[in-house]
């Protein structure tokens, strides 16, 4: 079966090929039995040539359709459409191409279909992308490390009168200026605004260029991770500014023991994500349980598979990096999230993120 791969980080799984927007639609690939082709414009047909895979140019004038059956003439026919014999009048003669129903547009999905017979196809690649190599994990680590380091240094900066826009900033500088990139935008979130699980209040606005400042007796939850290589890195820490309020420190205590419950699990063995997730919200008693799952994997994509969750028992195996994150969230009001990045091995998870927890300024 010939696979059409649409899905930008998919295709620079297969092939290394990035474009200047990561998701933009600059790029596909062809997946065939014997090759893999690689289909851009003419703005990357200098770095395509650099990736060692034969690429064909795509253009108003030679569409992808078009391009693909430049190719395909060498390929298999689609045996229960082929003629052994000459053509049949009337019969259909069109090869069969797979494709990533999960992205693909209406209007290439009716520009390929009056070439082709479409076979949709599910997380074909993105299977594979679960059980990291080397040098995938390699880069992972470098992410972390460089995010634990970027915990470091922000930590100063934590401190009455400090805006979350300024500390967001802070993180953004730290990360590029050392050779990374932002896994995705950082999340700062003061007091009430933690209670939500991705608040995004913290970038800056032209109507509140200065935003929320800092204030004693506070609640900071700063959720991050530095990107090298394209590989991500994910943490979460949870910083109080003075004297934290009774109900804080009990959540606090309530969410970082559910984490060391969930990853004691891990070490003792047990691999099922649902398990795992039912282990970490049973100590979650006395507050309202998070939303989210446990944990997901994190590789190219911030939220990649596994899931951990109780919703779809999935098998985690050797390889797989995911993240380890149970949290309590009280509406209106403040939320804790304590979220380390771990690595599965043969002899049983490693803690990939270093910064140290429980932290009062």
């Amino acid at each position: 079966m010939n696979l059409l791969v649409s899905d930008p980080t998919n295709i620079r799984y297969l092939t290394g090929f990035v474009s200047a927007e990561p998701q933009a639609r600059e790029a596909f690939v062809l997946v065939t039995p014997k090759k893999t082709y690689l289909f851009t414009n003419s703005l990357y047909l200098e770095q395509a040539k650099t990736l060692g895979f034969p690429v064909i140019p795509i253009s108003r004038d030679n569409p992808l359709p078009q391009a693909l059956l430049s190719v395909i003439p060498g390929l298999t026919r689609n045996p229960s459409k082929q003629n052994t014999g000459s053509r049949l009048k009337g019969r259909d003669d069109k090869f069969q191409l797979a494709f990533e129903e999960a992205n693909i547009t209406v209007s290439e999905y009716n520009a390929l279909k009056k070439k082709f017979t479409l076979v949709p196809t599910r997380n074909k690649i993105e299977m594979q992308r679960m059980i990291k190599k080397e040098n995938e994990i390699a880069s992972i680590r470098l992410a972390a490390k460089l995010t634990d380091e970027c915990f470091s240094y922000i930590k100063k900066f934590i401190k009455p009168g400090v805006t979350e826009a300024h500390l967001a900033w802070k993180i953004e500088s730290y990360i590029r200026t050392r050779g990374g990139a932002l896994a995705f935008s950082p999340i700062v979130a003061f007091n009430s605004h933690s209670s939500q699980p991705h608040y995004q209040g913290s970038r800056l606005s032209l109507k509140e260029p200065r935003g929320l400042a800092l204030k004693n007796q506070s609640l900071v939850l700063l959720d991050f991770g530095a990107r090298v290589d394209g590989y991500c890195g994910d943490m979460t820490r949870v910083v109080f500014v003075g004297k934290p309020k009774p109900e804080w420190e009990r959540a606090y205590k309530t969410v970082s023991e559910a984490q060391t419950r969930a990853i004691e699990a891990l070490s003792k063995g047990e691999r099922r994500g649902a398990k795992l997730d039912e282990i970490a919200r049973g100590q979650i008693k006395d507050f309202p349980p998070y939303s989210h799952s446990l944990g997901h994997g994190v590789g190219l994509d911030i939220h990649e598979a596994p899931r951990l969750t109780v919703k779809k028992d999935e098998l985690l195996k050797p390889g797989m990096v995911v993240s380890v994150e149970p949290g309590v969230y009280i509406e209106g009001k403040f939320g804790i999230r304590i979220e380390d990045l771990v690595l599965l091995t043969k002899s049983g998870p490693e803690i990939l993120s270093k910064s140290p927890k429980d932290l009062t300024k």
